[in-house]
């Protein structure tokens, strides 16, 4: 008897918790579609463009223009209006962490600025919402999506992809199709097979799909999510980069892994406490078990 209430306690745990996380996923969705209106609204208009990263080899391409700005802003009052108690962290300085606090909300506002910047519509917006870490509510407005429409991916703990709040089947069934895509760019091999040259490593493993680079993390994922590409692999995104991502892929039916002790291990976690949030930056690769294993696993 004992045994028969335990488990009927845990089940009403359970249900309420997945209640709790589908409000949470609702509430993100709505933030996403709005900061993809704001977006919207700003083609018709001129931006003003910055850039962070001033020095260095590459530089610039770290991009911030004021509609990221104006969009961190517009979805952290939101928040803090709804979820005083939350912690918030956008990429573009919002740090909200109050003391002992349970639920982050990470904020990506415009993830892909310099494709928007030049005006290539292939960017998003990324909302997700952390629990002691671990990623239970994502969405993410894309430009462009599968339907060739704006739209919204999102899903919760446990819950189903979906697309625009209907569900959304991953990989469109087809006939006869041989070859796939991966967002892997050409020259990031060797961390992947640490070690090895990137010309041992294309003899060794010929890869069936076509390489793309999108330009946003966060659209990546979610269109490894939704079938669109077999995998995608980022040599060191920032946490509003993938944690919205990180929930839609596994609830695609495809897996996320990260680096550790050097090796791949599923990704599962990122950081219980402002500093480990704010510092979390880690080579990710997204794919199905079996792209995985053209790509990683010793054959």
């Amino acid at each position: 008897m004992t045994d028969n209430r335990r488990t009927t306690g845990e089940l009403r745990k359970e249900d309420a918790g997945g209640a709790r996380y589908q409000s949470l996923e609702t509430f993100a969705v709505d933030l996403a579609r709005l900061a993809g209106e704001h977006i919207q609204r700003s083609l018709d208009r001129e931006i003003e463009v910055e850039y962070k990263d001033l020095t260095g080899p590459a530089a610039p391409t770290d991009a911030v223009t004021d509609v990221d700005r104006e969009i961190e802003a517009l979805l952290v009052e939101r928040i803090r209006e709804a979820f005083p108690d939350h912690a918030i962290l956008g990429e573009e300085g919002t740090h909200v962490f109050p003391e002992g606090f349970e639920f982050a909300w990470v904020l990506d506002p415009i993830d892909g600025t310099q494709n928007f910047v030049n005006g290539l519509p292939i960017y998003s917006c990324s909302v997700a919402v952390l629990r002691h870490g671990q990623p239970v509510a994502g969405a993410i407005w894309g430009a462009s999506t599968h339907r060739l429409v704006p739209g919204v991916y999102h899903s919760r703990s446990h819950g189903p992809l979906s697309f625009n709040s209907m569900p959304l089947e991953a990989a469109r069934p087809s006939r006869g199709k041989r070859l796939g895509l991966g967002a892997m760019p050409h020259d990031e091999d060797h961390h992947l097979h640490p070690g090895a040259t990137s010309n041992a490593v294309h003899a060794e493993r010929r890869l069936p799909w076509d390489r793309r680079h999108v330009g946003s993390g966060a659209l990546e994922a979610a269109f490894v999510a939704s079938g669109i590409f077999d995998s995608a692999f980022n040599t060191g995104p920032r946490v509003w980069d993938i944690a919205a991502g990180a929930l839609l892929v596994q609830a695609g039916g495809r897996h996320i892994w990260t680096t550790a002790e050097g090796g791949w291990v599923p990704l599962t976690s990122f950081g219980t406490t402002e500093e480990e949030l704010v510092a979390w930056r880690q080579p990710v690769l997204m794919a199905t078990d079996a792209a995985y294993a053209r790509i990683i696993a010793d054959e």
